[in-house]
């Protein structure tokens, strides 16, 4: 159960950090005609993204560790 609670959370935290970095990408890079910075701030915020919803899961289930 904890193992499919952890899968949820890194779902979801992977989906709303995603969402986030769309939405600065709109705020500050908007003006900008350069594809490849589009196409590298979405490498970055792929792996910003992974990161942040891997280290989420795993403090998840060091906390509900049994």
């Amino acid at each position: 159960m904890v193992y499919i609670l952890s899968a949820v959370i890194f779902f979801l935290s992977f989906v709303f950090s995603y969402k986030f970095f769309i939405v600065l990408k709109n705020r500050y890079l908007n003006s900008i005609k350069d594809e490849n910075l589009y196409m590298a701030f979405g490498f970055m915020a792929l792996i910003l993204t992974s990161a942040f919803s891997l280290s989420t899961s795993a403090f998840f289930l060091y906390l509900f560790k049994s």
